[in-house]
């Protein structure tokens, strides 16, 4: 990701210019799931989009989010599953 942004004068957006883009791909996300497992079907000349597109957008997003904030995903997101494992370890019922 860093390679890819490096090689632009720009650099990455500001943290609040990040966080505008990715709620606007979480909101492009909200709609295609509407459109696919919703009740709001697609209208015969909106372009087709996939969730995975979406999901891809919003990695994408994130990634030069926490880049631009020096914050190493992987490490956030071990912080972020031994939290749920923590805090949440007796909330499900767990499959035999």
């Amino acid at each position: 990701m860093d390679d890819y942004i490096s090689q632009f004068k720009e650099g990455y957006f500001s943290p609040l210019a990040l966080m505008a883009r990715i709620t606007e791909e979480v909101g492009e996300l909200a709609r295609e799931v509407n459109h696919y497992h919703g009740e709001k079907p697609k209208k015969a000349t909106e372009k087709d989009k996939t969730i995975e597109e979406e999901l891809g957008d919003i990695l994408f997003v994130l990634a030069c989010f926490a880049n631009s904030l020096d914050i190493d995903l992987s490490e956030a997101f071990d912080i972020a599953i031994k939290k749920i494992e923590t805090r949440d370890k007796d909330r499900w019922t767990r499959k035999d």
